[in-house]
């Protein structure tokens, strides 16, 4: 959205008479009677002044320099391009931060059963993702694409019942919450815990999509027992399958992060799932992994994974011109404007990208509906 100041001071803000150094008829005291020379325009308080130059185009982004030194600003509407011929004061452009793709993989086995807190592991899993209002993907959905998965498999006589894996999937998309708490809220443990193998359907899934988003795509893993396969329900001995599939992923570009609901899960297990998760290889920093023993340490966990994943970087909708001239912006968050280049403002990262930092930072990631604006001077950003 394009705003506009007609004659409201001396010389527009960026103008050329604004600049340094400014041509030597800036100024010069003019009215009705005493017109100003050729190229300038008389400004309401009554001196000469010229926003822009015909021989630099980049004066008046998106339109063009007239005689009297004022942009003739363009924009598109249904018929093309028209002449709005009016002086461009700022320009208010779309903020939007990036936007991740997360798949709760929750583990719907037999043991999901068992006491956790003063609920069972499978309930407290349920109602920290789906409670009403402080729910993860209650409170989150309008700003991460949820998806989940439930995997599982029911044996007889050793035998699988059904698909093996059993895997209820619900595809990521923002606003989500309808469609998970339909397939969530009514489902119940079943009987095995097949983590390679579904870890595998959920990516095949995933890759199905036919317009993927470049926004980062992660996997949460929430189970609390060692993996078995479909091929070897018991003992639970798919540890390395699990660990190949969650390798995969990474190579796909879907990173893993990993919780044990529960304290059933050997360490040793889950530092490698949180290794392979994260691309490290031996020699490398052990990657973070999460044990939940009761409901709030499962709801720290998920603050912790899903908190960190939502970017401080910002992409806009125009494209600044002079990096060095970024910070003559303002940018609102939540109502409040946020300084520029400070350790809790923002920076510019590029043409097209800003990063919010520290206080800023946080308030973004921790407030769900967090509004974001950003307003440039004309001759800063293209849009």
């Amino acid at each position: 959205m394009v705003g506009c100041s007609c004659g409201s001071s001396p010389h527009q803000p960026g103008g050329v008479c604004a600049r340094a150094n400014p041509p030597p008829d800036c100024g010069r005291d003019c009215s009705s009677g005493e017109t100003c020379p050729a190229g300038y325009y008389c400004a309401a308080a009554g001196v000469c002044t010229r926003d822009c130059d015909p021989l630099r185009p980049g004066d008046c982004p998106g339109g063009r320099c007239n005689d009297n030194g004022l942009c003739d600003v363009f924009h598109r509407d249904a018929g093309g391009l028209v002449d709005t011929s009016f002086i461009c004061a700022d320009v208010r452009v779309q903020a939007n931060r990036v936007t991740p793709t997360v798949v709760v993989i929750v583990d719907q086995s037999g043991s999901m059963t068992e006491r956790f807190g003063d609920s069972n592991r499978w309930d407290a899993l349920r109602d920290s993702l789906l409670a009403r209002p402080d729910g993860f993907i209650a409170a989150l959905e309008s700003q991460v694409r949820f998806g989940l998965a439930l995997y599982s498999a029911t044996f007889r006589d050793g035998m699988p019942v059904g698909m093996c894996p059993s895997v209820e999937y619900v595809p990521p998309a923002i606003d989500n919450y309808a469609a998970i708490q339909a397939v969530y809220g009514p489902a119940s443990p079943l009987s095995e815990t097949p983590t390679g193998e579904s870890v595998d359907a959920v990516l095949t899934r995933l890759s199905m999509v036919p317009d993927p988003t470049d926004d980062p795509t992660i996997f949460i893993l929430a189970t609390d027992g060692e993996p078995d396969t479909c091929a070897v329900p018991n003992p639970q001995t798919g540890q390395p399958q699990a660990i190949a599939a969650v390798e995969r992923a990474y190579r796909a570009g879907v990173r893993t992060y990993v919780i044990s609901v529960g304290r059933d899960v050997s360490a040793a297990h889950l530092q490698d799932v949180a290794n392979a998760g994260l691309g490290r290889r031996a020699g490398d920093p052990d990657a973070e992994y999460w044990v939940a023993g009761d409901d709030a340490g499962l709801r720290a966990a998920l603050t912790a994974i899903i908190g960190g994943e939502l970017s401080c970087v910002v992409t806009l909708t125009g494209m600044i011109q002079d990096l060095d001239l970024a910070c003559t912006g303002t940018v609102i968050l939540n109502g409040t404007p946020i300084p520029c280049d400070d350790p809790d403002g923002w920076n510019v990262l590029d043409a097209t990208h800003i990063e919010l930092r520290g206080e800023s930072c946080e308030r973004l990631q921790r407030t769900p509906g967090a509004t974001l604006e950003a307003t440039f001077p004309c001759d800063v950003i293209l849009i």
